[in-house]
């Protein structure tokens, strides 16, 4: 039980770090999956409502929040909040999206769907491609 809170904090933290954490403990990959996806949406979820509280008092501070955001904007280029959410999880990171997703001012339902649907998808590809590599060499 301790080592799959490990993993649920680590991810909780770090996202898709916890993935080789989980490994390291000697946690079956279904349960370091489950794990790391419940703790990164957790970690993604509360950081979306605290950031969004965060950002609205930014912006209402700042002299002309409409041209900074416009500016963020165009760091998403074509593939907007779907693209974020889809690779965001494994780069730059849950926690850096959903900040770069609230600061371009993005609905927030949006971004944790997105950033939900990221988390399981490339998780999968990762816990499996871990253990794969873990199976192949030996480690």
């Amino acid at each position: 039980m301790s080592d799959l809170l490990i993993v649920f904090t680590t991810a909780l933290l770090s996202g898709g770090f916890a993935i080789p954490s989980g490994f390291l403990l000697e946690l079956p990959a279904l349960t370091t999956y489950l794990a790391t996806c419940a703790g990164s949406i957790a970690g993604m979820v509360v950081f979306a409502f605290v950031g969004g509280g965060l950002r609205t008092w930014i912006v209402n501070r700042m002299d002309n929040p409409e041209e900074a955001q416009e500016k963020v904007a165009g760091l998403l280029g074509k593939w907007g909040v779907k693209g974020l959410g889809l690779i965001g999880p494994i780069f730059p990171g849950v926690t850096v999206s959903t900040v770069a997703g609230l600061a371009v001012g993005v609905d927030r339902n949006e971004l944790i769907k997105w950033m939900t649907i990221g988390i399981f998808g490339l998780y999968a590809v990762y816990t499996v491609g871990l253990a794969l590599l873990i199976e192949i060499t030996g480690i």
